[in-house]
């Protein structure tokens, strides 16, 4: 997840950078969400491993003022993220993420079993994120 990644259909863009800590310990991502070319959101994720749980854990701080906590696990080529939000209102969320590497340069991304304050919301459909060259 390293590198300069996009996903995107007609309106919206997500346009993603990741980098390495100096130790290579943590994997910090910034990301810009672009709805018809003006920006709608930006924020930061920090992914590494918490050696207190044996997980990988992230954190998501977004320009909305919302927070997020995930927990990583791992199948082959598919990671599993369990996540807990809390919205800029108050309100709380969760979801699962699905992510699984296509290849090298392509991975593909889908949200399940998303809802904020016990009510379901609809599932994100898979997108397909590719690197930048």
């Amino acid at each position: 997840m390293a590198g300069e990644w996009v996903d995107q259909d007609e309106d919206t863009t997500v346009a993603t950078t990741g980098r390495f800590s100096k130790n290579g310990n943590f994997l910090t991502r910034m990301f810009i969400v672009s709805v018809a070319d003006q920006t709608a959101l930006e924020g930061i994720q920090i992914i590494g491993f918490d050696p207190a749980e044996g997980k990988i854990r992230s954190w998501v701080f977004d320009s909305d003022g919302g927070i997020g906590e995930g927990r990583w696990t791992r199948e082959g080529d598919r990671w599993t993220v369990q996540s807990t939000h809390v919205l800029p209102d108050g309100r709380k969320g969760k979801a699962t993420r699905v992510i699984t590497r296509t290849d090298d340069d392509t991975f593909t991304l889908e949200s399940v079993d998303r809802e904020v304050d016990g009510e379901s919301l609809p599932d994100v459909d898979e997108v397909k994120v590719v690197r930048q060259k």
